[in-house]
């Protein structure tokens, strides 16, 4: 009998110990890599567009004040990563790219955090990060897209339309898009006389035609930053890559109505 006391009173202390174990350490969600967060280290996970894991991604952290500062590491195969933190006063900010290599030329793309707040190295922090296609970028006060960017010139020869909000741009795609899926026929015209910009295009490789709408004229178009100015009925285009620093994700469309 009193054995078996003995036994009861042990199962019963163990069972305690559990819950109270249990209560003081939340389970990880297997989806989200540290998720009750790490002593001196910032964790998370990197996914693709489809949410599935994005290895060899970027994640790095800078301090609010000192910027410059902070270190980066490579996502595992599973998208997860772990990064010691600097033992230093203050905020820090995490963020995030990868680079892709398509159609022989390399992209920098910035990565969309889930959760954009500052931290402290002591708050045991969880950052995950998705690459999106399209999208603005946190920063409202930024006019900046994860998607690329479409620039348009007007002949400068041709004189006798400056609205320009009344061309409409059909992009079909060739190939799929720079995260392998599958894309689709987008048909854009600017927002605003005088803006000339197309912005948050989906990454990819188009034919790109035009179409003067009031009239339902076809434009000639040619890649304005290309070697030959040869207008044509479509042209085929890729958005430069890391080899321009000043227009990298960019495109550049000239347009005309003579011939």
């Amino acid at each position: 009998m009193i054995h078996s006391l003995r036994t009861f009173t042990m199962v019963c202390l163990v069972g305690s110990l559990l819950a109270i174990t249990a209560c003081n350490n939340p389970s990880v969600d297997p989806d989200k890599p540290g998720s009750s967060g790490t002593d001196g280290y910032l964790v998370g996970k990197v996914v693709d567009p489809q949410g599935q894991p994005l290895p060899k991604a970027t994640v790095y952290i800078d301090h609010t004040v000192l910027t410059g500062n902070g270190p980066e590491v490579k996502t595992a195969a599973d998208g997860s990563y772990k990064m010691q933190m600097i033992n230093l006063a203050g905020q820090w900010v995490a963020k995030g790219y990868i680079l892709r290599q398509y159609n022989n030329r390399v992209y920098k793309i910035a990565l969309d955090p889930e959760n954009e707040e500052s931290f402290t190295s002591t708050e045991k922090p969880v950052r995950n990060f998705q690459w999106k296609l399209t999208g603005h970028i946190p920063d409202l006060s930024l006019d900046l897209y994860y998607g690329g960017t479409i620039e348009m010139f007007r002949d400068p020869n041709v004189t006798d339309f400056n609205d320009n909000e009344n061309i409409e741009f059909t992009l079909t795609p060739v190939g799929p898009l720079i995260d392998g899926s599958t894309g689709k026929v987008l048909k854009l015209r600017s927002k605003k006389r005088y803006d000339t910009f197309l912005k948050d295009v989906p990454m990819g490789r188009y034919a790109i035609t035009a179409t003067y709408k009031p009239t339902g004229e076809q434009l000639l178009v040619c890649d304005a930053w290309g070697d030959e100015f040869t207008y044509q009925p479509s042209v085929t285009l890729d958005f430069l890559g890391t080899e321009s620093a000043y227009r990298s994700n960019n495109m550049g469309v000239a347009y005309t109505r003579r011939n």
